[in-house]
């Protein structure tokens, strides 16, 4: 697994790095603050790491459910 990168895709000024270490994972989130760059830098071992990536899931399929509406289905 090597290095992943996300980018915002309207352009905004911040990326979050995940690079995999030997026991875990380091998240690298940075970003602008009045005008200065930051770093915020997060070592997880793979427990706390896989705790972080459920509850990222988790948030995406709740705000897809709320999101998007559901169909009608009509009954039998």
């Amino acid at each position: 697994m090597g290095q992943l990168r996300l980018i915002p895709p309207d352009g905004s000024d911040w990326t979050i790095d995940a690079v995999p270490t030997p026991d875990g994972v380091e998240l690298a989130i940075a970003f602008m603050l009045q005008g200065q760059p930051i770093t915020v830098r997060f070592v997880m071992d793979r427990p706390d790491a896989r705790t972080l990536s459920d509850g990222l899931r988790a948030a995406a399929g709740d705000g897809t459910m709320r999101t998007f509406p559901r169909p009608q289905i009509p009954e039998a």
